[in-house]
């Protein structure tokens, strides 16, 4: 399922494609989505198999993902986009533009790492989709002062959205897509091989992809925008969506 706001033909033209992490859907990008709608810009946000209203059965590697969405673009006829991935959307969005290089013209990494893996513990209470597992990831997901009710955008509950949207994941999807991310490999070799202009966006209160675990893949991007948002946790869409908007805009400004 991947989800079009514009309900317009996306044929030959050169999509924004947002990429959503770990048990999420579409909609963690309302924002974004309707400003490059506003701005006449096509844009893509998808629902991974299993996730939100695709009902395709979960795939349990980024490889695979990355093959999912490049079938899409082909039916399509879509040759290039741009690509905005989080956590987990980001390690598909690195594994595409490194295996079709000629094809994206701008990644933005929101919340990222390399390696990024995960407790082993974290990946057996994942399985059944525990809600030990959930609480987890959501507690970890947000920095302190979120996590105490500390958020600036009105009208947004932060960390019980995201465990709503956790909860209602089809059994196993949360697993397989942590899994997905701790056996990823390769990356500071993929990122070698990204001819695209690279954007990271990093939160300096990220408990799950903490900033200094994205230093090594930093250095081997070509000349990457490193943007880094105090006080932010791994949730950035959340907890500054109008601070990564800007971030997004200054980068498909020129893109």
């Amino acid at each position: 399922m991947f989800y079009h706001p514009s309900q317009q033909k996306i044929r030959n033209s050169k999509p924004i494609i947002f990429i959503h992490g770990t048990g999420m859907d579409h909609t963690v990008w309302t924002l974004p989505v309707r400003h490059f709608l506003r701005k006449k810009r096509d844009v893509l946000a998808i629902d991974l198999p299993g996730h939100g209203k695709n009902t395709d059965k979960p795939l349990s590697s980024i490889s695979k993902l990355s093959d999912y969405i490049y079938r899409f673009l082909d039916a399509n006829l879509v040759s290039e986009f741009c690509i905005v991935g989080h956590s987990m959307g980001s390690l598909i969005a690195l594994e595409m533009a490194s295996s079709q290089p000629e094809r994206v013209n701008a990644i933005s990494l929101i919340g990222t790492a390399f390696p990024m893996q995960v407790n082993d513990a974290l990946l057996e209470s994942a399985k059944n989709n525990s809600q030990i597992a959930i609480d987890i990831l959501t507690f970890m997901g947000y920095s302190y002062s979120s996590r105490l009710g500390g958020n600036k955008v009105p009208g947004m509950w932060m960390t019980e959205s995201t465990k709503r949207l956790m909860q209602r994941s089809k059994k196993g999807v949360i697993y397989k897509d942590l899994k997905a991310c701790s056996t990823f490999s390769n990356g500071l070799d993929k990122a070698q091989k990204v001819t695209a202009k690279v954007q990271l966006i990093l939160g300096t209160n990220d408990f799950l992809t903490p900033k200094i675990k994205a230093h090594d893949l930093i250095k081997n991007f070509e000349n990457p925008n490193v943007e880094e948002i105090k006080g932010s946790g791994h949730s950035l869409m959340m907890e500054e969506p109008n601070k990564v908007l800007d971030y997004l805009k200054d980068l498909f400004e020129k893109y």
